[in-house]
């Protein structure tokens, strides 16, 4: 097989994979808002127990006079 049909064939095979980022539809685009969502809800509530944590510990510390 010559350099030009291992091109040519490469070439065949690249064309769909470059084609799937091309046209988002709403379904695409529906879908990453959600991914999106998810994002921020996950990173608020990771926020939320880390402020529990936090005072949780403050609490205990204060009660015990020692490290929690």
């Amino acid at each position: 097989m010559n350099l030009l049909q291992r091109e040519y064939i490469i070439a065949l095979l690249a064309e769909p994979l470059a084609a799937c980022d091309s046209n988002d539809g709403s379904a695409e685009k529906l879908g990453e808002n959600v991914d999106k969502a998810l994002d921020e809800t996950r990173d608020t509530l990771d926020d939320a127990a880390d402020e529990i944590k936090d005072g949780v510990e403050d609490a205990c510390e204060e009660a015990s006079d020692k490290n929690c």
